[in-house]
């Protein structure tokens, strides 16, 4: 799209990296003298593959593998320590090249409120033109073109604060898109989007590469994302470790976990009835394929006595009555929020009403979950829970005792919260003092107080001896997260409040930290309340879930109850998990069996097929040789 003529330029690659490393300088505590009070940290250590013009390329891995570093080295924010990275021809290493590379691969970073700096979208989309100086007849035509092609062209008078997320990341695409790049930089630009948010991000992407030819590299921890591009790099210890189709590395499902990766639910379900002796393509990738490889299946074997709406029933029953059911009660850690309303800057020009008339409560050890998109009013509500805001009207009660009359010191001990990144709030020398600094003024003896700080390190499954002296520079993301979450338990909170607790983390980092919820729960009996935008997450872990729309209520029920809503849940900006949107759609496309539509796990998913079949369910059925359908 560039007029610009590349150098030495090979027409099959718009980017190149040849055996790449990087290493960041970090302060040392080393009082040897060696590096001068510096040390490396090596980001990339020999990073060798390649992107092709006009493709459609996912890079995934775990936090730390160097993905968000590698971005940064294709448009020159950083230059290689050593080797060559090439971009369309150009050698980034020259140093005085930035503004021809970045012409050429346009970066979209994580969070849009970062990047959006105009009073309206048109002068945000207008910035990257100004600078490059073009003339203003060619600048309105740009941003038209550019506000259209992404979806906003009815947003350009508009302030950005009043945009959704997803549309704030369209105007962040548009101003890159305006300065018409060759390629597009998407750095984990999805990671903090609801459902739909996601979606339009990825139908917009999409749309650049099939119907402008625009390189797209994107930088993502969903897998569902990752299927939808035309080839994948995995990302580990610094460099590729592996790259192809999506169907070839999601056939794979061993190599991924081995990397701290997954594979997406319906491939995972693949691959779960084959294991179990049921015939079924492994490789399946998505909704649109599983679909009819189960249809199929199980209109040719299905067994008689199991399709009935009756044996449906029993099912459902049987697994809802799994032990470890939760059955509300009140207690000193309950929840109870009636008529809840707040404005943001009353009686000011900015005068927002966030939340109004929220009633919801959570019972004392009860794991319960908050859902809604972009801006619904989440994270607002939750800072009620710990008195952070005030409500301008309503009540809210924790353990019986009404807010307004509470200390709001002590409040804080028994309410926990942990912000979105938490591990932004890590600021001491050593792990211990970070921990500690919610118990520094309690009288607690040295003796006492350390042995906090190890019960703490513990519950978040952090070696106390391993850990404790540490720099907070030395740990890895998900330890991070953890070293703020113990800060947080070390004040023996009984109620545990989790604003997107994995946002930005890799699937293993993601099961760590939720399993780490779990077992407080679980096992300690605090009761946990979760805000996050996975619906496959709330699903899986949640007794109950609250859904928010525009401030308000929607609807409070059970995993069960309020994803039997799915085009009302879609109708506000929200899915249903993956495996249950699969049966859904199976259970419409078989109107003559019984199906339950009430499936969010591998394991369901299992004993649902396995029992249609007539097969016993998975935890206590047949071998697979046995089992073979």
């Amino acid at each position: 799209m560039t007029d610009m003529t590349a150098i030495n330029a090979d027409d099959s690659e718009i980017l190149k990296f040849e055996q790449v490393k990087y290493d960041y300088e970090i302060a040392s505590d080393d009082e040897s003298g060696e590096g001068n009070g510096v040390r490396l940290v090596h980001a990339l250590t020999g990073a060798t593959f390649d992107v092709k013009r006009g493709e459609f390329v996912a890079i995934i891995g775990r936090n730390g593998s160097g993905k968000s570093t590698a971005a940064k080295l294709m448009n020159a924010i950083l230059l290689p320590s050593s080797g060559t990275v090439i971009v369309d021809g150009i050698d980034t290493s020259d140093g005085k090249m930035e503004w021809e590379i970045r012409s050429r691969v346009g970066m979209v970073f994580q969070n849009p409120d970062n990047q959006i700096i105009g009073a309206t979208v048109e002068e945000d989309v207008a910035f990257g033109l100004e600078n490059l100086g073009v003339p203003r007849d060619e600048m309105i035509k740009r941003i038209d073109w550019a506000a259209s092609t992404v979806g906003i062209a009815d947003r350009l008078k508009t302030e950005p604060h009043l945009l959704s997320g997803g549309q704030k990341q369209r105007v962040a695409i548009a101003g890159i898109l305006a300065m018409r790049p060759d390629c597009i930089v998407l750095d984990e630009a999805t990671a903090m989007l609801d459902p739909v948010g996601r979606s339009e991000v990825m139908k917009v992407a999409a749309s650049l590469n099939r119907e402008f030819g625009i390189t797209i590299i994107h930088i993502t921890h969903h897998m569902d994302e990752a299927v939808k591009c035309d080839r994948v790099i995995v990302m580990g210890n610094g460099a590729a470790v592996r790259e192809g189709t999506p169907r070839e590395l999601f056939s794979d499902p061993a190599f991924m976990r081995a990397w701290g990766l997954e594979v997406p639910g319906v491939t995972a379900l693949a691959e779960a009835l084959s294991e179990r002796g049921i015939g079924i393509r492994r490789d399946i990738l998505d909704i649109d394929e599983a679909l009819p490889e189960l249809v199929r299946l199980v209109s040719e074997n299905a067994d008689g006595a199991a399709v009935s709406h009756e044996s449906m029933i029993g099912r459902e029953e049987e697994r809802a009555g799994r032990p470890g059911r939760y059955i509300y009660r009140d207690g000193p850690n309950s929840v109870e929020a009636v008529s809840i309303s707040y404005t943001y800057g009353p009686g000011t020009p900015f005068e927002k009403k966030a939340i109004e008339d929220i009633t919801f409560s959570v019972g004392d050890g009860e794991f319960f979950g908050i859902i809604g998109h972009t801006g619904c009013g989440k994270s607002t509500l939750v800072q009620h829970l710990n008195g952070l805001l005030k409500a301008g009207s309503g009540t809210l009660r924790i353990g019986g005792q009404e807010m307004r009359d509470a200390n709001v010191k002590q409040l804080r001990k028994r309410v926990g919260l942990v912000f979105q990144y938490p591990e932004y709030q890590l600021f001491e020398a050593t792990v211990a003092k970070d921990v500690a600094f919610g118990i520094r003024n309690d009288g607690l003896t040295d003796e006492e107080t350390a042995a906090r700080i190890d019960e703490a390190l513990t519950l978040v499954g952090l070696d106390p001896e391993a850990v404790r002296n540490k720099s907070i520079y030395d740990l890895s993301g998900g330890q991070k997260r953890r070293v703020a979450i113990a800060g947080i338990l070390v004040m023996k909170p009984g109620i545990l409040v989790l604003d997107e607790p994995a946002a930005g983390l890799d699937p293993a980092g993601r099961d760590e930290i939720l399993g780490i919820c779990s077992r407080l729960n679980r096992d300690n009996g605090i009761t946990v309340i979760l805000v996050s935008h996975s619906m496959d997450d709330v699903a899986r872990l949640c007794d109950r879930i609250l859904v928010m729309n525009h401030g308000r209520t929607e609807m409070i029920g059970t995993p069960e109850e309020i994803f039997e809503n799915e085009a009302r849940l879609s109708e506000i900006g929200l899915t249903v998990p993956q495996l249950s949107g699969l049966f859904h759609r199976l259970n419409e496309a078989l109107p003559g069996i019984s199906i339950s539509r009430k499936i969010y796990s591998v394991e369901d998913g299992v004993d649902e097929i396995a029992a249609l079949l007539g097969l016993k369910n998975a935890t206590g059925g047949e071998s697979a040789g046995e089992a073979t359908v």
